[in-house]
């Protein structure tokens, strides 16, 4: 060691997540320095982390020469903040003593975040009429979620059905757990916006809960058979698969044109598509059964070699 009564100061400087998800591993980079310039490659760092366990951390293996290291780290099981304690103790290096350096580094713990799946909606569902939805919620993190509850809201956050999820998930997927829910349709028709919700405060790892919002068409029940025929407007040939839509109810055209319709009496727009198509909409007033035909019009080629002739 130099001999008089100068010491040297060890500078601990790191790259930090300053955000981590609850039990998740993680890295801090942490760099040795001496203002000096010594060479501190060598010298070790004491992690403790925030349960008071203290490990020791060396430059790896083949980086002799580099004063950085990466500290594995893992994160608590408990959201909220956490400090780790990173120590390099005095020492002696390059011939000089270094006064110990302690560096807190807090990092805030997350909970992990679920989604939600709403499908199988049948659309329109018939005033005060059973039906059944498919929901499922799915873990960030992968979690198993059979067992925990989802439910099914009105719009004033009164629970309509609840069940717990299944043990397998959906097929196709690897973690989304799901469940069938049977509701009955309001006694008045309309649009109504309800919700999925899944609280997850009942998993070992920490989650956030969630919601998802879903519409949902009533109908008064059906009263009269509408039949639609659509034909080419030229040639007046019948037009397969044209799409047929009357607000909430849909069908699509057969062989011969035709799609079939049990309405209840109201006034609709009727649209029809069908792709290289178009037809205007077409208002309606059903108060008595009806055969309307709609002739759509094909849509010129489009000409390639257009852009050339200009």
């Amino acid at each position: 060691m130099t001999d008089g009564l100068a010491t040297h100061a060890t500078v601990i400087a790191m790259d930090q997540p300053t955000e981590v998800t609850v039990g998740a591993d993680f890295v801090l980079t942490v760099l040795l320095s001496c203002p000096a310039g010594c060479d501190l490659s060598g010298s070790p760092v004491e992690a403790t982390a925030p349960d008071g366990v203290t490990t020791t951390v060396l430059p790896a293996t083949g980086d002799a020469d580099v004063a950085a290291r990466r500290v594995a780290l893992k994160a608590p099981l408990e959201v909220g903040e956490h400090v780790w304690r990173l120590c390099c103790t005095a020492h002696e290096s390059d011939g000089w003593h270094h006064d110990a350096s302690l560096v807190e580094v807090p990092v805030r713990t997350r909970p992990h975040e679920t989604s939600l799946a709403v499908w199988a909606i049948p659309s329109p569902v018939m005033v005060g009429q059973p039906f059944a939805i498919k929901v499922g919620a799915k873990s960030a993190a992968g979690c198993n979620l059979t067992g925990m509850r989802i439910a099914v809201c009105d719009e004033a956050g009164a629970v309509l059905a609840s069940d717990v999820l299944g043990d397998t998930p959906w097929p196709g997927t690897n973690a989304l757990y799901w469940r069938e829910l049977t509701l009955v349709a309001p006694a008045e028709a309309g649009m109504f916006s309800w919700s999925v919700k899944f609280a997850a405060a009942e998993l070992a790892l920490p989650h956030r809960g969630a919601v998802s919002y879903f519409s949902i068409v009533i109908a008064r029940p059906p009263e009269h058979r509408l039949i639609v025929k659509v034909i080419e407007q030229k040639t007046e040939a019948p037009v397969e698969n044209a799409q047929v839509r009357l607000g909430a109810y849909r069908a699509a055209t057969g062989a011969a044109g035709f799609a079939e319709f049990m309405l209840p009496e109201d006034s609709y727009d009727l649209d029809v598509w069908k792709s290289g198509y178009e037809a205007p909409s077409t208002p309606i007033v059903i108060d008595a059964d009806l055969t309307v035909e709609i002739a759509i019009a094909a849509l010129p080629e489009e000409n390639p070699d257009a852009v050339w002739l200009m």
